[in-house]
């Protein structure tokens, strides 16, 4: 769903000096009892550009086209984004709940914390650059849950809290049909490399968590996850579309 660029050093504590391109990531998750989308990538007045993106372009390029919206992403695959159930939201920056507006009709499922912070009147100012309300408050009906969440109570859709990035950041962890077990990372953890390494970015709302969050992700795949980070080019650029058994 399009990409970000920027300073690698800002998400990669201590790298060397050089941009870096993040892609950003949706995936539609599919099991018997209903369609699921982790995530839901970048809003779509950002296609053609706004005083927001201008604002943002201090810190990060945006590239991102019509055909780069979730709404186009999922048509191309002969998915209708208003048949979606639920959408599983990591957190509520841009980047991850900018196209729930093209989603209208499915549940939110997101950490009450997450939400509590997102909608709180004493929020930070540059809030409303980089997750106004605009984006995520559009009266979709709400499952608010606190801690690990059972979706739909067979293990095989689980949000586990990776807190640290936000307040409220979880993970979603996958038993695919096949057995596999697939943790998606979202912003607990940008790169591969993060899991061995544990250099965090520069910013986030608790990096000390953070950091324990990444060790829970670490102990996933060190057991047989595969842990797929939220950001990372090389991984996007090799990891299969479709994961498990496609029918």
């Amino acid at each position: 769903c399009g990409d970000l660029r920027g300073d690698l050093a800002m998400f990669e504590r201590g790298a060397a000096a050089g941009d870096v391109t993040l892609p950003v990531n949706a995936w539609l998750i599919h099991h018997p009892r209903g369609t699921v989308l982790f995530d839901t990538g970048m809003p779509a007045s950002f296609v053609a550009g706004s005083a927001r993106t201008r604002l943002m372009s201090e810190e990060l390029n945006v590239s991102f086209t019509a055909g780069d919206t979730i709404a186009a992403q999922m048509e191309a695959l002969d998915h209708d984004p208003a048949r979606v159930d639920y959408v599983i939201v990591s957190h509520l920056h841009f980047d991850h709940v900018g196209g729930l507006s093209m989603i209208p009709n499915a549940t939110l499922v997101v950490q009450r914390k997450e939400w509590e912070a997102g909608i709180s009147e004493s929020r930070d100012p540059d809030a409303e650059i980089w997750h106004p309300r605009e984006d995520y408050d559009l009266g979709h009906s709400l499952c608010l849950i606190d801690g690990e969440h059972d979706l739909f109570g067979d293990g095989s859709v689980v949000c586990i809290p990776t807190p640290g990035h936000t307040i409220g950041h979880h993970s979603l962890r996958l038993r695919l049909a096949t057995g596999q077990q697939v943790v998606l990372a979202a912003d607990c953890c940008y790169f591969a490399r993060v899991l061995d390494s544990g250099k965090l970015p520069t910013f986030g709302y608790d990096l000390h968590e953070q950091l324990r969050s990444v060790k829970r992700l670490r102990k996933l795949r060190d057991g047989g996850a595969m842990v797929v980070p939220g950001h990372d080019i090389h991984v996007s650029r090799s990891i299969a579309r479709v994961l498990g058994n496609p029918d």
